[in-house]
């Protein structure tokens, strides 16, 4: 790519990703994103040089929670921060620099897992003595339960309404083929069984409701059961936002707060299944 096509022809905003709704937190910082989706497509920075650098920032909160004091935990809210950042970065780069390879398709998701899982396990070092290790443990699981249904219900939302871009043919790979194979592997054997798990309940809980099988139903009453009202009662629980969450409790002085605030959030993503059945029962369809 010469200079002058890299610096005329990046429409940031055509590049950002299209979702029913936005978190709270992203709205704030989407158009400084933006701004830094701009600057670095002319400097021709790699989109995965990027997720590897908010990974590494993740890593580093990480290890200043688990050794540090109040003044430590509160740089690691600083690195949080930034990392959801640069976090809201990487794919609209690779966007609007006509470099997706099928690399960052897993890339950046398996770096978050892991980094998320550093962190919860960090944070058990703060836990209420032998209570620590174990209800970070369960943190961590309600949190990616959190954001699989964040992500599986916006999916099943826009792919109903012809909103999800076909896969594309003759994407580059963007790695090794060992590297590739590796990060896949790890996708396929971790996060797709939950998205696969995901479908499978909502579809069972559609049957149930319906007593239809789900492909052989009206699509009216498939739009009516995956409605913006489902999807968009989670939006702010989206990993942007739970950076955001955990960075303030750190900035508190209270790291294993955020361990029990993912708790809440899970119980209300539960409240919000049992009143998406409700709403779906008495026939009220939001578009």
């Amino acid at each position: 790519m010469g200079t002058n096509a890299g610096a005329m022809a990046i429409d940031v905003e055509a590049a950002a990703k299209r979702r029913p709704r936005t978190e709270m937190v992203l709205r704030a910082v989407q158009p400084a994103a933006n701004l830094v989706v701009r600057a670095a497509a002319r400097l021709g920075v790699d989109p995965q040089l990027v997720v590897w650098s908010h990974a590494a920032l993740g890593t580093a909160a990480a290890v200043l929670i688990a050794v540090g004091d109040v003044g430590a935990w509160r740089v690691a809210a600083v690195l949080l921060l930034v990392k959801a950042f640069l976090d809201n970065v990487d794919g609209g780069l690779a966007r609007a620099t006509g470099r997706v390879t099928v690399m960052g398709r897993y890339l950046d998701t398996v770096l978050d897992t892991i980094v998320n899982a550093l962190l919860f396990a960090a944070l058990a070092l703060h836990g209420p003595g032998i209570w620590g290790v174990p209800l970070a443990l369960g943190g961590y699981a309600l949190l990616v339960v959190v954001l699989s249904l964040d992500y599986n219900l916006e999916r099943r939302y826009k792919a109903l309404r012809g909103l999800v871009p076909r896969d594309a043919v003759g994407i580059p790979a963007g790695a090794p083929e060992r590297w590739l194979a590796a990060f896949r592997g790890f996708y396929e054997r971790f996060l797709a069984p939950q998205d696969a798990a995901i479908d499978r309940l909502d579809e069972r809980a559609f049957v149930r409701l319906t007593r239809t099988p789900y492909a052989a139903a009206p699509l009216d009453q498939r739009l009516a059961w995956n409605d913006l009202w489902s999807t968009s009662t989670l939006v702010n629980l989206g990993l942007t936002t739970q950076m955001a969450v955990l960075a303030v409790c750190l900035a508190l002085g209270a790291p294993f707060a955020y361990v029990l605030l993912v708790y809440a959030m899970a119980a209300y993503a539960g409240a919000v299944q049992l009143t998406r059945v409700a709403r779906f029962r008495r026939g009220g369809v939001a578009p």
